[in-house]
């Protein structure tokens, strides 16, 4: 190979690597729980900010409690009240909320999300899931 070839050629993969990827990065934290998937949206949480919480669920299950437990810092245990939304299936179930977690003396507060569904057969599916709130 010519240098000259081989110098174009480092230059291409130069400028490919150094390019932004196409599209935005998702702004949105996803963790699958069992049949059950969360959105976390902004991806990093902070303080007096509106947060959102979004589920995923199977088609025929139904939510009866969800709080959130403070377990960096002494808080009560915070209720959640979710709304059901239209699923883009007949084989899911979608839930959302909207939510502000005030500031705190500490810089970031490690909180536990607690949730109990029924299932379609009757059967209690309790799910948590461990997220950090930052002081903004």
């Amino acid at each position: 190979m010519s240098v000259e070839k081989w110098l174009l050629l480092s230059l291409l993969v130069c400028c490919v690597s150094c390019t932004p990827q196409g599209g935005q990065q998702s702004d949105e934290h996803l963790v699958q729980k069992g049949a059950a998937q969360l959105s976390y949206q902004p991806a990093h949480l902070q303080t007096e900010s509106p947060l959102s919480l979004a589920i995923r669920t199977p088609a025929g299950w139904q939510l009866h409690k969800a709080t959130l437990v403070g377990l960096s810092m002494e808080m009560p245990r915070m209720p959640l009240f979710f709304t059901q939304t239209n699923a883009a299936t007949q084989s899911e179930a979608n839930w959302q909320t909207q939510f502000l977690i005030g500031a705190c003396a500490d810089a970031q507060m490690t909180w536990r999300l607690e949730l109990l569904f029924i299932d379609d057969k009757g059967a209690e599916q309790r799910l948590s899931d461990e997220f950090v709130v930052y002081r903004r």
